[in-house]
C-alpha cells in the first residue's frame, strides 16, 4: 500500500486542477513507472514470482493512452479540434466522478473500521506526508524547475491505489485493511496536499 498510489484516478483531476491541463503529461510519466512496477514487482511480490501473464497486462489502455499523450507532447503532433473538445470534456468528469466513486465507497462501509482505527491514521500520516517530505531533499537536487517540484510532491502524496485490492479479490486475499486504507488516505489527501505544496515552494 506504500507502493502503490492513485497516480491516476486521483493524480490527473488533482494536478489538473492545481497546475492547468498542460501538466497532465508528468502524470503520464507516473502512470507508466506505476504500470512498469506494478506488473512487475506487485504481481511478484504477490505470487512469488514473475509470470508472462503480468508482463502481458501491462499493455492496457492506461499504458497505450499514456506513450500516445506523450508522444503527441514531445513530437508536437496536431490533434484535430473535434477530438481536443472530446478528450477535454471526458478529462473534466474526471474529478467528480473520483468524488462520486468515493462516497459510494463510503456509503457501503462499515465507518467505525475505517474511522476508528488508529494505525490507519498512522499508516496515512507515514503515506501522505512523512514519506513525501523525506523525498523532498533529493528531489531538489535533480529536479530544477519549481512546478515540476510540486507536481512531484502532489504525486508521492497520492492515496492508496485501488490495482493493489482489486488484484487481491482477484487471488482471494483479505483486503479488508486495504479498502479501509483506500477510503481514508482518499479523505485525508483533502488536507495532507495543500501542506505538501507549501513545503514544495
Amino acid at each position: 500500500m506504500f507502493v502503490f498510489s492513485n497516480v491516476g484516478f486521483i493524480g490527473i483531476p488533482v494536478i489538473s486542477s492545481i497546475f492547468g491541463p498542460e501538466y497532465v503529461v508528468y502524470v503520464s510519466e507516473f502512470m507508466l513507472v506505476y504500470t512498469l512496477v506494478f506488473y512487475t514487482y506487485g504481481i511478484a511480490l504477490m505470487d512469488g514470482k514473475l509470470t508472462a501473464s503480468s508482463l502481458r497486462a501491462m499493455v492496457n489502455p492506461g499504458t497505450i493512452s499514456g506513450l500516445l499523450a506523450m508522444m503527441i507532447i514531445i513530437f508536437g503532433i496536431r490533434v484535430p479540434d473535434f477530438l481536443q473538445t472530446a478528450v477535454t470534456y471526458l478529462g473534466n468528469v474526471t474529478s467528480p466522478m473520483a468524488l462520486i466513486a468515493v462516497g459510494f465507497a463510503l456509503a457501503e462501509s462499515d465507518l467505525k473500521k475505517i474511522f476508528g482505527q488508529m494505525r490507519l491514521y498512522i499508516f496515512s500520516v507515514v503515506k501522505l506526508l512523512i514519506l513525501p517530505l523525506l523525498m523532498l531533499p533529493l528531489l531538489r537536487l535533480v529536479v530544477g524547475n519549481s512546478d515540476l517540484l510540486a507536481v512531484c510532491m502532489v504525486m508521492f502524496g497520492m492515496p492508496v491505489g485501488n490495482m493493489p485490492l482489486i488484484l487481491g479479490n482477484q487471488k482471494g486475499m483479505d483486503v479488508t485493511a486495504c479498502s479501509a486504507a483506500i477510503i481514508l488516505t482518499t479523505v485525508l489527501c483533502v488536507l495532507t496536499v495543500p501542506i505538501l505544496m507549501i513545503f514544495a515552494q
